[in-house]
């Protein structure tokens, strides 16, 4: 549950300053992969706004997710709020600095953490990870300035990223940008069967921040729980993976990737240890497994809106393109991969998993 807030508050956070010193017709006469370039190599103050949006998304043409968004972002130093609402459920999010606070109003719950422990930078603003998509789909995708547009009262610029390879089930996204500010006012993505929009229908640039603006008031019966006592992570070796899921698993024995690591999470409200093999071919990410005792009852019947229902070694599993996974039972385990770039289409994935062979038991 945690997970899928932290994508919704993820996506709609993509705005902030970038290429101030350019103009608008500057902007329109570059090429795709100059923009992205000039990006890239733009260094500019992180804007300070507070902004209200819209985000929603489809899933076989049929709305699953519509969320009202805030935000505040103090762009000198990097202190942010945000505040989602879905179905009558609210909940915070307080970036202060050095600690992130979460409260979910309805369900009572809070959590703390360390911003000092992400392994990116605790203040990355917006443009950084506007920056990152950029980067992460250039070599993959063609870039397309579009033109210019009004949209909310804003003069925007209009580009595309669409995949190089036709047969590809790789995303497609759209950016409406305002070149003043360099804020994203739209964006739009489409991956498979899954649409996601983002519309900020109102910012302010520069409004005066409160003490207040960065603190949450959690009600006093409400407990705030360390995240890493709710989930305890740490690299383990094979023997106590094996120890830790209580039986031997499935695992990779081909030569073409390596096994990088092993973590085991431990999460107190699940009550169970997760462990997860990290591949890599020449040192980059691939794909990882995710392994765990079974739950009783079965999760292949309750699917998200986002998955779909596959077979995975003759047995019933689902498969979730938004971010690449199979998930499947087998032999009183959980098992879910995932890759971690485009090329890791479905079936590559059923096809990896179908090469998956029981480990053998340690004497």
């Amino acid at each position: 549950m945690m997970k899928k807030g932290w994508k919704l508050l993820g996506v709609a956070l993509i705005a902030t300053s970038m290429l101030a010193g350019c103009s608008e017709k500057e902007v329109l006469g570059m090429s795709g992969d100059d923009m992205i370039e000039k990006i890239i190599a733009a260094e500019s103050e992180p804007a300070s706004y507070y902004a209200e949006g819209l985000l929603k998304m489809w899933t076989d043409g049929e709305i699953t997710n519509t969320v009202q968004v805030k935000e505040w972002v103090d762009g000198n130093t990097g202190q942010q709020r945000i505040e989602t609402e879905e179905d009558g459920n609210v909940s915070y999010a307080v970036h202060n600095g050095s600690e992130i606070l979460i409260y979910e109003k309805e369900a009572k719950t809070a959590f703390s953490m360390d911003s000092s422990s992400f392994q990116q930078e605790p203040n990355q603003t917006q443009k950084q990870m506007l920056v990152d998509q950029l980067e992460r789909m250039r070599d993959s995708h063609n870039v397309k300035t579009l033109g210019q547009e009004t949209l909310q009262g804003h003069e925007v610029i209009h580009i595309e990223l669409t995949p190089k390879d036709e047969n590809s089930l790789s995303m497609s996204s759209q950016f409406w940008i305002d070149p003043k500010k360099w804020m994203v006012i739209k964006a739009t993505s489409t991956y498979g069967d899954n649409q996601s929009e983002v519309l900020y229908d109102l910012i302010e640039y520069n409004p005066e921040f409160t003490d207040k603006t960065f603190t949450l008031d959690i009600p006093a019966d409400v407990e705030i729980k360390k995240m890493n006592d709710v989930m305890d992570n740490k690299e383990i070796t094979l023997e106590e993976a094996e120890k830790a899921v209580g039986q031997p698993f499935l695992q990779y024995a081909g030569k073409e990737l390596e096994l990088s690591r092993i973590e085991m999470t431990s999460s107190v409200s699940e009550s169970r240890d997760e462990v997860t093999l990290y591949y890599v071919k020449d040192n980059k990410p691939e794909i990882s497994i995710t392994v765990f005792q079974a739950p009783e009852e079965n999760v292949d019947e309750n699917l998200l809106p986002e998955e779909k229902k596959v077979t995975i070694r003759d047995t019933d599993g689902s498969y979730m393109s938004v971010i690449r996974n199979l998930s499947w039972s087998e032999a009183g385990l959980r098992y879910s991969i995932m890759g971690e770039n485009d090329s890791w289409t479905q079936e590559k994935l059923q096809s990896w998993a179908d090469e998956l062979q029981l480990a053998k038991p340690n004497k």
